[in-house]
């Protein structure tokens, strides 16, 4: 498989893999004990969350700088039809899961999306199947949306109105640079406010497509998902989004990304 610069591969026995230089060493060793990715981290976590379809697992860096302490592991775990019958496992055919991840994420931010850089991923091959791990850097101080807007039984409607004006801005930059995220929900986006000021990333980029810059814009898609799913969250919570609320996401949308 080919890497994008600034990553390395590790193949041992039925396991393939790709991590940043730093992280090699422990790719391999974690490799030669016998354990995946998934194993490892899973007993050395320093907390776990119930995220989408399945756990993450975060745990202190390999290799730590000033913004990043730790990383985060997501086993990745099939939705839809298929779920039932293949639970966790991927037919070996065309780019596996990891790396196309990889390869949108770097694309992505290469055109000033914001998103955790990937440290690493890996699949293990089971005859006709495979299962896969990736892990990113973790930002501590971000909560997801559904998290803000649904998580306490009474709202911050300040925070939950600048997390959906801050929202709306990033699907704006999604529409702008041509980036189209074909399961954008609530649980895909994550905000924050590190002194005060608000920001967003979108993570979860394996549905996700760069298209070409020339392309016309894909305005309803995203916009259209997104509001899908806060909809399916309130009626869940008995949390409706009044007209203000809808109001702040929705002029996100027409704002300028600054």
């Amino acid at each position: 498989m080919k890497l994008p610069n600034g990553y390395l591969r590790v193949c041992h026995k039925n396991s393939t893999a790709f991590t940043i230089p730093t992280a090699l060493e422990w790719t391999q060793s974690v490799f030669a004990s016998g354990d995946t990715l998934y194993d490892w981290v899973s007993r050395h976590s320093t907390k776990d969350i119930l995220a989408g379809r399945g756990r993450v697992f975060i745990f202190p860096a390999i290799e730590s700088t000033d913004s990043t302490t730790h990383w985060i592991l997501r086993h990745y775990q099939r939705g839809g039809l298929l779920s039932p019958y293949l639970d966790d496992r991927y037919l070996v055919t065309g780019t596996p899961r990891p790396l196309k991840e990889l390869r949108v994420s770097k694309e992505a931010r290469s055109r000033g999306i914001p998103t955790p850089r990937i440290i690493g991923g890996a699949t293990y091959r089971s005859g006709l199947f495979y299962r896969a791990d990736l892990i990113t850097e973790y930002l501590s101080d971000a909560t997801d949306l559904a998290s803000v807007l649904f998580g306490l039984k009474q709202r911050n409607r300040a925070l939950c109105i600048t997390a959906l004006h801050t929202t709306g801005k990033l699907v704006h930059l999604l529409e702008k640079e041509r980036v189209a995220h074909a399961d954008l929900n609530a649980s895909n986006i994550l905000v924050n406010q590190p002194g005060g000021a608000c920001s967003a990333h979108v993570i979860d980029l394996d549905r996700c497509r760069p298209l070409s810059l020339t392309a016309p814009a894909p305005v309803k898609l995203m916009r259209r998902r997104l509001e899908h799913s806060l909809k399916k969250l309130a009626q869940r919570h008995g949390q409706p989004l009044d007209e203000v609320l809808w109001m702040a996401l929705r002029d996100g949308y027409e704002t300028w990304p600054s």
